[in-house]
């Protein structure tokens, strides 16, 4: 370990210590986002955290990412029973240390998952992550981005989910105030974690609601989104409420997407998307970014909408993409690129819902936009003045297991994120879908019971 390493540690270790005392500390949540995109995570006494977990990392089961989102065990992913399902050791990323404002002495703290003999376990999500952006380095681009995501509030409620306010109205003065507590509340903590958030309002869905937050740099952009989700979930249900993102837990109704914003800045901190010598504003290197996501747009579309439900939201007419294509403030687009132009240029991938993972559905967008950017792919004709549900656009997967075989025959995702990575992911999703298709809906009883 580098001089240079340990310094930067010792810095952390400091500032960790005074928040501990300055806030009076007594628990530790260590955590790891898995490949279902749950957040598995362990309760340390700060003692032991600072005297041993610190240094030394804790152990895990490495079974929590053969989970699959209902916590079924498949035994097919890694080396399944036969292996023994070995203990992994979780290292704590000390810049992510953050105290838990609506928890009383209480801290939260993210961690890097490592082998028993000290490696790097490269399937796991922030270090797919991390292996992308590592990528980006060497090209001298620093990614700058934000998860913008879209939730549903929901009384508690055994029948039926019922929202807290019942209205398509977006942007509405008339619930907000109804809402302002709970606002507030969120927002507050949020502040608290450092988290930024900027704007919250209503939006197209009874119950629904959007607050967005600050943009952060590189694997933070992530760590923020995961804290932000988990923040929010908490908060909601301390109130006796149920906030989820969930992609589309209301037929009929808009679902809920986790736009993701994303600008490339250079080492002197020049906006890498902006070039004022072309008639929209925007640089070679963005146009070569965008075309690369469209190009594995099938594939991606299977990583960053990993669940059944995730396609229940692409549907026309719902302000959500439903076909490949891009377009300058066009929200119909897959690809959105806003008015912002200059240091402030940037593009909205509008494909992933609010149940992705945000780990893997930014290393899977920055993968996708680099072979764009490596091998200078030509971005196509931006679908304005087309409705792109009605026109002939290239659709995406309808069901998960479509995507999902999609992604099987895109083999770039492989190369740049990992083949093993590839090949656990697949494997959960297919033991998921398998499970949906063994069940038994409502629908099918109240359509064929008796008719049939």
């Amino acid at each position: 370990m580098s001089d240079k390493i340990i310094d930067e540690k010792n810095v952390y270790i400091e500032h960790v210590t005074q928040l501990i005392q300055e806030n009076r500390i007594k628990t530790v949540i260590v955590c790891v986002n898995d490949n279902s995109n749950i957040n598995r995570s362990r309760f340390v006494s700060v003692e032991h955290f600072m005297s041993s977990v610190v240094n030394s990392g804790i152990g895990l089961s490495s079974a929590v990412f053969a989970f699959d989102t209902k916590g079924e065990l498949n035994d097919k992913v890694g080396g399944g029973y036969k292996g023994g399902f070995p203990s992994c050791v979780v290292k704590p990323d000390l810049s992510t240390f953050s105290i838990v404002p609506y928890l009383p002495n209480t801290a939260r703290v993210i961690g890097d998952v490592y082998d028993s003999f000290g490696n790097l376990i490269e399937y796991t999500p922030r270090n797919v992550l991390k292996k992308v952006i590592s990528l980006y380095k060497k090209e001298g681009i620093i990614i700058r981005g934000a998860f913008e995501y879209e939730f549903f509030i929901f009384e508690k409620n055994n029948d039926s989910l019922k929202p807290i306010y019942n209205s398509i109205q977006c942007y509405s003065e008339v619930h907000e105030p109804v809402l302002i507590n709970i606002i507030q509340d969120i927002m507050n903590n949020l502040s608290a974690i450092g988290a930024g958030p900027e704007i919250a309002n209503t939006e197209y869905a009874s119950g629904q609601l959007e607050i967005t937050n600050s943009p952060f740099y590189g694997v933070e952009i992530a760590d923020m989104a995961s804290y932000y989700k988990m923040t929010i979930k908490e908060i909601i249900k301390n109130k006796n409420l149920i906030a989820t993102f969930m992609a589309k837990p209301k037929a009929n109704q808009n679902g809920s997407g986790a736009h993701l914003h994303i600008s490339f800045y250079d080492e002197d901190g020049n906006n890498l998307f902006s070039d004022n010598n072309f008639p929209d504003g925007l640089s070679d290197i963005c146009h070569h970014f965008i075309a690369g996501q469209l190009k594995h747009a099938k594939g991606l579309c299977g990583l960053v909408n990993p669940t059944v439900n995730s396609y229940k939201r692409l549907e026309e007419y719902r302000f959500a993409p439903t076909s490949i294509s891009w377009g300058y403030e066009h929200r119909g687009a897959m690809i959105r690129v806003p008015f912002a132009r200059n240091q402030n240029a940037r593009i909205e991938n509008k494909l992933p819902g609010s149940d992705t993972n945000p780990y893997i559905t930014l290393a899977a967008v920055l993968a996708a936009g680099l072979d764009g950017i490596k091998n200078k792919i030509q971005s196509p004709n931006s679908c304005n003045g087309d409705t792109t549900y009605e026109n002939c656009y290239e659709r995406f997967p309808i069901t998960l297991i479509d995507a999902i075989n999609q992604l099987k025959k895109d083999t770039y995702f492989k190369n740049i994120l990992g083949e093993e990575f590839i090949n656990q992911y697949i494997l959960l999703r297919e033991y998921e879908w398998n499970r949906y298709m063994k069940h038994v809906s409502d629908w099918e009883i109240s359509e064929y019971l008796e008719q049939i």
